[in-house]
């Protein structure tokens, strides 16, 4: 593995980051472009096709990716996921820019998987750790950065927008580059029976989805509710959420060689349910933001350690497909909760919806205390 490929690797979330994080610049000037009054749910549509295309890819992804080799899945991914994204410029139609958002979901899960799973193939010990916190916080911090700039071209027209999406095309380069078409396994194959992906894995990327991207639903009507009005303010308010991720997710590697994988979660769970508390009992904007950075810790942690998790399962020849697996209930995941979060939401308000996922997340922080207590370990890796 070359400069080209680490650098690659590196990037490998920045495709995924730019699909999810930078639509929310667009929607406006597309609901202008597109919006007669009947177009609501279709608007909503373009934002949230990409997150079913994702639970989708990722699995088929992984398959695919243990079939034939990560590079040529992972570049043809690229490709598609380059060419579909800057040809929504050109579409004349609602209907078009919704399966157009499907289609680079598909490729967001393929991308999202394979880069994990060529994290576990040439990677061992502290280095799949160090490795799975450059890949998350790098793709936080590029599309922080990315926003004001999509938003510089969504002020020239929402087409222009699109442009983002020829990040592709760089990231193929290094890929094609850097990463070489087999790998030597770092890892020695583990135990779990061959196909089988433990019921406990599903149930953490249920959690994990849901509070890593399912109380976006919810905190920015909680800003609403303290008194904040205008967009520009509750993203200013938010951004110090972003920044904690990232910077949680950077931090990944060294947290590692202090707590064990169970201690993780932990401490994943705790904070996300102390900040999601915080949230809902605030009764000031300051309130609210306090509670967003304190689950930022926590949910900046989480999808690392669920991934470091899932490699430290998966047996090298399925490692792709059980990583894929995993991931596509990590995207469906809010899809999933929002049913009884929203009956919730609508019998008793945005508050009663973050308790609820804070309850969630409180559970999952104390059975992995339970857990480590019963076992004695703090210490090493521990996927049991």
């Amino acid at each position: 593995m070359n400069a080209a490929g680490k650098t690659a690797i590196a990037l490998g979330g920045v495709l995924p980051g730019v699909a999810l994080g930078t639509i929310s610049v667009m929607l406006p000037g597309i609901a202008d472009a597109f919006g007669n009054g009947e177009n609501g749910l279709f608007i909503k549509m373009v934002a949230t096709a990409t997150g079913l295309g994702m639970m989708i890819g990722a699995p088929i992804g992984g398959w695919l990716s243990d079939r034939h080799g990560r590079p040529p899945v992972l570049a043809a991914a690229t490709i598609i996921f380059g060419l579909v994204g800057c040809g929504m410029a050109l579409a004349d139609a609602l209907w078009q820019l919704v399966l157009g958002r499907f289609i680079v979901g598909l490729m967001v899960g393929t991308i999202s998987t394979g880069y994990i799973a060529l994290i576990g193939d040439h990677f061992a010990g502290s280095a799949q750790s160090r490795w799975l916190s450059i890949n998350g916080a790098l793709a936080t911090f590029v599309v922080v950065a990315l926003n004001p700039i999509t938003g510089m071209l969504a002020d020239l027209g929402w087409r222009e927008a699109f442009a983002v999406y020829a990040t592709a095309f760089p990231c193929l380069i290094l890929l094609l580059v850097g990463v070489p078409r087999t790998a030597k396994q770092a890892t020695p194959q583990q135990a779990t029976p061959r196909g089988r992906v433990p019921g406990a894995a599903l149930l953490l990327g249920v959690a994990a989805g849901t509070l890593a991207t399912g109380t976006s639903l919810y905190w920015p009507f909680r800003l609403r509710e303290v008194g904040l009005e205008s967009a520009q303010d509750i993203a200013f308010y938010a951004l110090p959420n972003t920044l904690l991720i990232g910077a949680a997710a950077f931090s990944y590697g060294i947290v590692r060689r202090r707590l064990s994988i169970r201690g993780v979660f932990m401490l994943c769970g705790l904070m996300s349910a102390l900040g999601l508390v915080v949230m809902a009992s605030a009764t000031t904007p300051g309130g609210v933001a306090t509670g967003l950075v304190l689950e930022g810790i926590g949910v900046g942690l989480l999808t690392p350690n669920l991934s470091l998790y899932t490699i430290e399962l998966s047996p090298p020849d399925r490692r792709a497909a059980m990583i894929g697996l995993v991931k596509g209930v990590y995207f469906g995941s809010p899809f999933l909760t929002q049913f009884a979060l929203e009956w919730i939401n609508h019998r008793a308000g945005t508050s009663a919806a973050l308790l609820a996922i804070a309850v969630m997340a409180a559970t999952l922080g104390l059975a992995m205390l339970t857990a480590m207590i019963r076992t004695g370990s703090t210490k090493g890796i521990v996927t049991s």
